[in-house]
């Protein structure tokens, strides 16, 4: 049951900051073949797929993994990135106290690891959360890298 509720709030938490994000949901027949068939060819044992358009040349494909761990891949004119989701429990230090520090107004959303180029960095979205009471709303929202050693690199 936890698990369920879990993974429930991760899709409530991951649909907000992408739609704060501007990105919307396409069927995976919207989306470049070559994308489709690069996903499919690395990731063969994908679960609960569901694919979105960032911007005209960048799509994002989120999905969960056989150990049911969830995922992302990010395709572009410029490459492909892979993107692992920490569970909270396990964010490090690092990122908590630069979010708590240098940006108090915001709330830590999601921390994952970035592979890009053989390359692995942190990367972690933090928003800002307007409205009242039931009524909320993400008002602004960031992206902030670290190295993998913990060292803050910026937004």
């Amino acid at each position: 049951m936890r698990k369920i509720f879990a993974l429930m709030a991760s899709a409530v938490l991951l649909q907000g900051a992408l739609m704060a994000q501007n990105i919307k949901s396409v069927p995976e027949k919207d989306v470049k073949v070559n994308y489709v068939k690069d996903f499919q060819r690395q990731v063969k044992d994908a679960t609960d797929v569901a694919w979105w358009q960032v911007d005209s040349l960048t799509y994002k494909v989120t999905y969960f993994d056989a150990e049911k761990s969830r995922q992302a891949m990010v395709f572009s004119n410029k490459g492909s990135e892979t993107h692992y989701y920490i569970d909270k429990q396990y964010y490090p230090a690092a990122i908590r106290d630069t979010v708590s520090h240098q940006y108090s107004d915001y709330k830590l959303n999601e921390v994952w690891v970035r592979k890009m180029r053989g390359k692995m960095t942190y990367q972690a979205t933090i928003v800002k959360m307007g409205g009242f009471l039931w009524w909320r709303k993400i008002k602004d929202a960031k992206t902030l890298n670290w190295e993998v050693d913990g060292k803050y690199i910026g937004e």
